[in-house]
């Protein structure tokens, strides 16, 4: 191991390799799990160092794992041995080609969507799907590896559907590009040039090569935005809005939330950060006044936009013209209005003046609880199903739900007419390391002395896997699959056959994040 740490010193420079038992454990684990504890962290500055990196550390016999924003909580890159070097990407950041004739634009992996937008922003560029809300921290490789879906994807679809093409780095450290930036380095303006091998490396989890850089279409930034809010007395209706609005790709976004999470919605903590919050919803306007009537509406609406509400659906339109835009929103009014009722549209307004949030509150309830959702992708047919299902393993195990005040979530997303059902659990626990060091410092000193609960995180443990095992008979697919939803394992015979032989060619001694996509 000396030698092999003296080598990636070599590489990087001694202050970009972690050793430090500390430092090695925080980078190991994600926000539900933990495993093995990676033997080193490299931080590499360059594509160039990215494929030393690999090529040193698996000719040694260790395992290489991609870290970005460290988000996942379906142990994506949590180690499964020890004899592992952790690669965090943050340092390869660079936006380095912004092509508004061709409207495409160039990212390394390690830069985070909030870097990307405010870089594409003085130009009136947006790529189409523009981030997860966790955009301060999430990378673009991150997103890539698990694929991801929110700002944009009622109409865009996920982060994958923007992409052109990718350069990575194999298990052995060649870099491979892929699309039509493969052709002897021309421009990376179109991705299906021959088999799509840019595909091969989307949602793999850092199972079958290390995203370095990435190539993604950008469009003009909308003339008009334009939002509405919904309330349901229960889930079936608001689906039922939801889902056709999915089908006419009427909203940019379109998500909503059950009543937990309405009970939990409110103006921003400080009056300075709310003046702030609606200056930006102000300036977000389609023209001033406009602006100053949706900050205006927000204010008035205060903290009792949620008051007796349910379910609620939040829909945001987006177009080139006031009359496109009004037409589309006149068509969602009469769909969500058939069973629901208008409320003030603050929170849609919020969230796209200010989309990218610090993580912190995110991954734990607001006194401080412990967080973890998990998810099924499906059709649209399938959803009241899988919302049935649900609620048959919370009854199930009302009991466990009530011995360790285990709260339970539901957010409803569209990405085209893809649906994203999202159950998630929240219940009184220690903090980890990884927790304390996302928050803010107040709230890390508050909630680093929450007591251990014996047996709380087994229980939650049990109803994920029961859930996981539901959404797998009802056919649900996912997004960040890591080392938690079952992939390898839930394939027919000959694809599952293929994909094995996909990760013997590409990594053959198995080093590239043994483990995610049920893979070796």
């Amino acid at each position: 191991m000396t030698d092999l740490i003296a080598a990636l010193q070599a590489i990087v420079g001694e202050p970009y390799v972690l050793t430090d038992p500390a430092e090695r454990a925080f980078h190991s684990m994600d926000a539900f799990w933990t495993g093995e504890t990676a033997a080193a962290v490299a931080r590499p500055g360059t594509v160039a160092e990215l494929s030393e990196i690999v090529r040193v550390a698996t000719g040694a016999g260790y395992t290489v794992i991609p870290r970005g924003g460290g988000l996942s909580y379906t142990r994506g890159y949590v180690p499964v041995e020890r004899k592992t070097v952790m690669i965090d990407m943050r340092r390869i950041n660079r936006v380095t080609e912004i092509d508004a004739e061709d409207m495409t634009v160039t990212v390394e992996a390690g830069c985070t969507w909030n870097e990307l937008r405010n870089a594409l922003r003085p130009h009136g560029l947006r790529t189409p799907y523009f981030g997860p809300m966790s955009g301060l921290v999430a990378t673009i490789g991150g997103t890539l590896s698990n694929n991801s879906m929110f700002y944009g994807s009622g109409v865009y679809g996920t982060v994958a559907d923007s992409v052109l093409g990718l350069t990575v780095v194999l298990a052995d450290g060649r870099v491979l590009a892929t699309g039509s930036g493969a052709t002897h380095g021309h421009d990376p303006f179109h991705r299906h040039y021959g088999p799509d091998l840019t595909g091969l490396f989307l949602s793999d989890c850092g199972a079958l090569a290390i995203k370095a850089a990435a190539a993604l279409k950008v469009i003009r930034e909308p003339a008009v935005t334009a939002f509405a809010s919904f309330a349901f007395d229960d889930f079936e209706p608001m689906f039922e809005a939801q889902s056709e609005i999915a089908r006419q790709r009427l909203a940019a976004e379109c998500f909503g939330l059950d009543p937990f999470l309405n009970s939990h919605m409110t103006d921003p903590g400080s009056t300075g950060e709310a003046l702030r919050v609606l200056g930006r919803v102000a300036r977000a306007g389609r023209s001033l006044a406009a602006g100053a009537r949706d900050a205006a509406r927000i204010v008035f609406a205060g903290r009792r936009f949620m008051e007796g509400v349910a379910w609620s659906l939040h829909v945001t339109v987006e177009g080139r013209s006031q009359a496109a835009v009004a037409a589309d929103m006149s068509t969602v009014r009469r769909i969500a209005g058939r069973a629901g009722r208008r409320i003030a549209a603050t929170l849609p307004a919020v969230i796209r003046a200010t989309p990218f949030q610090p993580v912190g509150p995110f991954l734990v309830g607001r006194n401080g609880e412990r967080w973890v959702p998990i998810h099924a992708c499906l059709p649209l047919s399938k959803v009241p199903r899988a919302y049935a299902l649900m609620r048959e393993v919370f009854v199930r195990h009302a009991d466990r739900l009530e011995q360790f005040h285990i709260a339970t979530s539901l957010l409803t997303a569209v990405a085209g007419t893809e649906f994203i059902f999202e159950p998630a659990f929240y219940y009184p626990d220690a903090l980890t390391p990884y927790h304390l060091r996302y928050l803010d410092p107040a709230d890390a000193a508050r909630y680093a002395a929450h007591p251990r609960v014996e047996g709380a995180n087994d229980a939650v443990i049990a109803l994920l896997n029961e859930l996981k095992s539901a959404f797998l008979e009802l056919g649900a697919v996912h997004q960040q699959i890591g080392k938690f939803y079952p992939y390898r394992d839930s394939l027919d015979p000959t694809p599952r056959a293929v994909v094995a032989d996909l990760k013997h060619l590409l990594d053959p001694r198995g080093l590239m994040n043994p483990g995610a996509l049920g893979l070796r």
